[in-house]
């Protein structure tokens, strides 16, 4: 067996484990969570759960794969011995990156492709024809109609935060079950039955009567709420001049035909199946290419100009969106804590992203730390890891929200934050969005790759270190096997798809099945199991060799949070992602 391949410089560990820890969760997924749930708060709490559960299972498993110099499987294996059963924690980061690369690789690809579409200045047709529009309805609508229509939107949009504030009194339980009343309501509108009879017999159920009569004690508040924004809206728009309000009314109608069309071309690139394997073929020989080169010159040396590229870029858009008017409102949005706007389920979601963000539990960092020498400090590797995770996290919000504000979109987009949303606002800057749409996207293309290159390496690297396969076969043939799968989850929002009962038997598409079966068990569990067995079964010698040269207070403060708070935070993800409790109604009925 060949001698092990080792991380050339502590730089090259550092910049590859914050590569693997920096990918689409960064930059798609947290500006989207965070403006769900409110902002400010949100951002706290995530960070207090960065420190508390995702440094403490960081630094354990770099420690792991350190000590062992092996992959989660074999590692496992050297430190307890193949029958002791604790490999299996191993074997779940394997099939957990094998999961996650094979529907990564299709997020990825449409980066890749709306990177090209922004240099071609594919939102120019969409953006003449919106004009076009727009100037039609300006033609005709007149001066108190557009008001009217500017009024309508600002209102709802006051009133949309108050009534969440209201609803917020409320358990889940109860909205969700008066949501399902008003469905009821709503299907049977032409019943030959009277609406008295059908509301009395749908209220016969007393879980149901009580949400229905808690809803509308609350209604004259919500009206009130209503009526209150629009007048306010009102108020705010009666001394504007006639012209302001045509422009106005205009630029929305524009902006609206604008987004209408944005989501119309994702949903067509999201079910096309052909154009998402090519693109999931383009990102994954380059990923295999860069494993195959080796861990030196090849994964070390990607991520020396990889990340030093994507920072750049990422600090260069915001210098960007500081010149732009929704820069300070974006700011706020990100750091002015909000108590009101923070969901229940909000501080699950804060704990769980935590996780997912640094790559615990799929076993990444075992094998990335098996590639270091010993002797360098733990602590101060996890701390620059996981600081440069975060900050690309932030430094994402401030680069997305000032855009999204100064160009009328909605924070709390979701999802469709990146794929609608960005390319809307880059759509109406014009000619200077096709620059700015293309970087953007190139960069989030980035941040997919270096998080690919791990997710790749965990599942080739059993096969080099288990069955001394050469790291180019390795490469090529596991990464052939995932993005064979991943085609099928490339055509699986296709209509015509093979597996066409899949959706309506796991009442999902197989994308969201393997996203769902990854992040809800494989990796809080891996993590849980990683946290159990550093904490009480990694034999004191080794733990001790590994943190020397550290402070006593330190390693027990570290010990404490490994034993105790994390196992403990990530048990309650854990239990809620399996349906053992419902994380909205108990914390609802602890704030309340």
């Amino acid at each position: 067996m060949s001698e092990r391949a080792h991380w050339g410089s502590r730089t090259g560990f550092i910049l590859a484990a914050a590569g693997s820890a920096v990918g689409l969760g960064n930059i798609r997924k947290f500006p989207y969570i965070t403006g769900t749930n409110g902002g400010g708060w949100f951002v706290l709490i995530y960070l207090a759960c960065i420190v508390l559960v995702g440094l403490p299972i960081l630094v354990a498993e770099i420690m792991i794969g350190r000590a062992a110099q092996a992959q989660p499987v074999v590692a496992f294996e050297r430190l307890k011995g193949r029958s002791s059963g604790w490999s299996v924690i191993g074997w779940m980061g394997v099939v957990a990156s094998f999961l996650i690369l094979s529907f990564y690789i299709v997020v990825a690809g449409w980066s890749m492709d709306y990177t090209v579409k922004h240099l071609v200045d594919f939102g120019k047709p969409i953006r003449e024809q919106a004009v076009a529009e727009s100037m039609a309805y300006e033609a005709v609508a007149s001066t108190e109609t557009m008001r009217s229509d500017l009024v309508e939107a600002r209102a709802s949009r006051i009133a949309s935060r108050r009534i969440d504030v209201l609803e917020a009194g409320v358990s889940p339980a109860t909205l969700a079950l008066h949501a399902e009343f008003l469905a009821a309501m709503s299907a049977t509108d032409e019943s030959e039955v009277s609406e008295d009879i059908r509301r009395e017999r749908l209220r016969s159920d007393p879980a149901v009567r009580d949400a229905v009569d808690a809803m509308e004690a609350m209604a004259p508040a919500i009206t009130q709420a209503r009526t209150t924004a629009l007048a306010e809206a009102a108020a705010e728009f009666d001394g504007v001049s006639d012209e302001e309000v045509r422009r106005r009314a205009t630029e929305q109608r524009r902006r609206n035909l604008i987004g209408d069309r944005m989501s119309e071309r994702f949903g067509a690139l999201a079910t096309d199946g052909w154009t998402g394997t090519f693109w999931a073929a383009v990102f994954m020989f380059l990923t295999m290419t860069i494993v195959a080169a080796g861990v030196g010159r090849g994964i070390e040396a990607a991520c020396r100009v990889l990340m030093p590229l994507l920072i750049a870029m990422i600090i260069g858009m915001v210098v960007f969106a500081s010149t732009l008017p929704g820069f300070s409102e974006g700011f706020s949005f990100v750091f002015k804590p909000d108590a009101s706007a923070l969901k229940p389920s909000g501080v699950l979601e804060a704990l769980g992203h935590a996780f997912f963000t640094l790559s615990l539990g799929m076993g990444a960092l075992i094998t990335y730390g098996s590639y270091q020498k010993r002797g360098t400090p733990l602590f101060g590797q996890a701390a620059w890891i996981a600081g440069l995770d975060t900050g690309i996290a932030l430094l994402a919000c401030m680069m997305m929200f000032p855009i999204v504000f100064s160009f009328g979109q909605d924070p709390a987009a979701g999802p469709g934050l990146v794929f609608i949303s960005m390319p809307l606002a880059f759509a109406e800057m014009g000619s200077g969005g096709i620059l700015l749409g293309a970087v953007f996207f190139f960069l989030l293309s980035i941040a997919a790759l270096t998080s690919a290159i791990s997710l790749l390496e965990v599942a080739a690297s059993y096969f080099i270190d288990r069955w001394n396969w050469s790291r180019p076969k390795a490469a090529i043939i596991i990464g052939s096997t995932i993005f064979a799968v991943g085609v099928l989850v490339a055509f699986s929002m296709s209509e015509g798809f093979l597996l066409a009962s899949w959706t309506a038997g796991f009442g999902m598409s197989l994308f969201d099945t393997f996203d769902f079966v990854a992040s809800n068990w494989l990796l809080p569990a891996g993590g849980l199991l990683i946290a159990i067995y550093a904490g009480w079964f990694l034999p004191a010698k080794i733990r001790n060799g590994e943190l020397a040269g550290h402070g006593s207070s330190v390693i027990l403060t570290w010990l404490f949070l490994l034993r105790f708070v994390a196992p403990g935070m990530v048990l309650l993800v854990l239990a809620q992602k399996i349906g053992l409790y419902d994380a909205n109604e108990l914390l609802h009925s602890i704030w309340n």
